[in-house]
Formats: C-alpha cells, structure tokens, sequence
C-alpha cells in the first residue's frame, strides 16, 4: 500500500492526518508526504526587505497575527517533521531534501499569491491592493522574482 499528500497534509491536525493514515495502511504499506517550501528571492535582499513591509501592512495585519523573519527550510527541520509520525507507530521513517528554482515576473508571481488558501481568505478588496503592492515593488526592482523551493519528501513505513 502507499497513501501520498502532495503539499496539502499540513492542512490536517497531526493527530487526526497520522492517526487515519496509519490506520489505512496494511502492514507494511509506505506514507508518502510532499511538501514544498517557497523562500523568496534571495538575490535581491533590498526586494524582498519590501515584500516583508507590504505583507505586514496587508496580510499580517487582515490575519491578525505576528509576522515572522522569513527563514530557508533546513534539513534540521525536515527531520523534526519526518520524526513526527514516530509517535503514532510508523517506522523506517527517511526524508530526503529536493531544491530548484522558480523565476516570475511580476503579474506571473501575484497569480502565484492567488492561489495560496491564506490569501485568497483575505477581503478581495484589500487582497487586490496587497497584490498590486507587491507587482509594484518587483517592477521597481528590475520586474522579476525568483523563489528558492525546498521540497521534502517522507518516507514512513506501517
């Protein structure tokens, strides 16, 4: 058996997300979990030192919650996070660390911004002018961003 989340698992409560996979799974059957974690251009400190002003004046602000720095996903992390399904009896656990690289303009890149969950919540009104803000700001710092994904992948074993 092999049960998979591409880049949706996070959206479930740890408990309940392993609880149910673990309980599918026949023995021996393998959990597969993807997941993809953008960090913005790092070329481009000044762009990205705007982004974050922007993001506090409109997303931060609308979701109510404290921004944090922005951090490149490490190993350390995904091995935490691959350790996790420890705790509701999977073994043989491994992670592996996949890297590329995503260049946009700026409209491509609010296109990109629309399709995340926690920003389309955001009142269309104001998610369009924190949109445009952000065009904005790429446009004035040479009209393209590039983001540096690190995608991991789990391996857990019933």
């Amino acid at each position: 058996d092999l049960i998979y989340s591409a880049s949706a698992f996070h959206w479930i409560p740890e408990e309940t997300g392993y609880k149910k996979v673990y309980d599918m799974l026949e023995n021996g059957g393998v959990f597969a979990r993807f997941a993809n974690h953008p960090y913005r251009d790092k070329g481009q400190p000044a762009l990205s030192e705007e982004i974050d002003k922007i993001y506090a004046q409109y997303y931060y602000k609308y979701h109510n919650k404290q921004q944090k720095p922005l951090i490149e996903y490490s190993a350390e992390q995904a091995e935490n996070r691959a350790l996790i399904a420890l705790k509701y009896g999977f073994t043989d656990i491994q992670y592996k660390l996949f890297h590329r690289t995503r260049t946009f303009s700026a409209y491509e890149y609010s296109l990109l911004l629309g399709t995340y969950s926690d920003h389309i919540a955001i009142e269309e009104s104001i998610r369009n002018e924190f949109f445009n803000k952000i065009e904005e700001a790429i446009n004035r710092h040479g009209g393209k961003i590039t983001i540096y994904d690190t995608i991991d992948l789990q391996l857990a074993r019933k």
